[in-house]
C-alpha cells in the first residue's frame, strides 16, 4: 500500500439494526457484517471482478469477556477470521450466511486461540476502538498477509449525548488505520442511537470506497424490508 489514505463514512439507525437482528435471530454484529459484505460485493462488481470466485476475508475483533468478569473495567478482545459471503446476492441470505459462519467460528474456539496473541492491557472504555485496531494490526504478524483482505471492528459507544464546554457532540465518527497487506478497513461505532461506519482505504488502490459505503446503505434498506 502507498503512504496516502482516503476515508469516507455512512451511518444507520441503531434501533433499525437491532430490529433486523431480532427479526432474524441475529446479533447486531451479524447485521453489520452482512451489510459490509454487501458493500464489498458491490465494490467487486464495479471493478469487474467475479464475487463468485473472489475470497474476501476480514479480521473481526470480538469480546472474550466471561460472565465472571462483568463489571471489571478492562477490555478483553480477541479476533476471528471471517470469510465474507460476497458470492451471495440476496441480502437476507447473506445475513443468514454471516450468522452461521460467525456461530461456527465462535464454536471452533478460534477466539480463545487468538487470545494467546492478545495483550492489550487494562484500558479505559474510550480506548476500546484503539485496542481493537491494534489487535488487528498485531494479528497480521501471526497470519499470512494473503489470509486477510480487510479488518472490521465494531465497538459499542455511549447511547446518550456527550458534551464538551456545554456543546453537544453531534456525531462520533470512527477511523481505523490500515497496514501493509490490507487496503481497506472499516470501523463501526455506535453513539446516541446511531451506528456510524468509518471506512479507510489506500489512496493508490482503493479510492472507490464510497461504493462500499453506498453498498452498506443499500443492504441496510433491503434488510429493513
Amino acid at each position: 500500500i502507498g503512504p496516502h489514505r482516503v476515508w469516507c463514512h455512512t451511518a444507520a439507525d441503531l434501533a433499525d439494526v437491532k430490529r433486523i437482528g431480532k427479526a432474524h435471530g441475529a446479533t447486531v454484529n451479524d447485521v453489520v457484517l452482512a451489510a459490509i459484505t454487501s458493500g464489498f460485493r458491490d465494490l467487486l462488481l464495479s471493478r469487474g471482478d467475479d464475487p463468485d470466485t473472489t475470497v474476501v476475508r476480514s479480521l473481526v475483533p470480538v469480546s472474550v469477556r466471561k460472565p465472571d468478569a462483568d463489571g471489571i473495567p478492562d477490555n478483553r478482545v480477541s479476533a476471528l477470521l471471517l470469510e465474507l459471503p460476497v458470492a451471495v446476492s440476496d441480502p437476507l441470505e447473506r445475513l443468514s450466511e454471516v450468522q452461521a459462519a460467525m456461530a461456527d467460528l465462535k464454536g471452533s474456539h478460534m477466539a480463545e486461540a487468538g487470545e494467546v496473541v492478545t495483550d492489550i492491557g487494562n484500558l479505559a472504555p474510550p480506548a476500546l476502538l484503539g485496542a481493537a485496531t491494534r489487535l488487528g494490526m498485531r494479528a497480521q504478524h501471526f497470519v499470512s498477509q494473503r489470509s486477510i483482505s480487510t479488518v472490521t471492528t465494531n465497538v459499542p459507544g455511549p447511547q446518550f449525548p456527550l458534551y464538551c464546554l456545554g456543546r453537544e457532540m453531534l456525531e462520533y465518527l470512527p477511523f481505523v488505520p490500515i497496514t501493509p497487506g490490507v487496503r481497506i478497513g472499516t470501523a463501526i461505532l455506535s453513539y446516541n442511537g446511531v451506528l456510524a461506519f468509518g471506512i479507510t482505504g489506500d489512496w493508490d488502490t482503493a479510492k472507490d470506497i464510497d461504493l462500499l459505503a453506498a453498498g452498506i446503505d443499500t443492504a441496510m434498506e433491503a434488510m429493513r424490508g
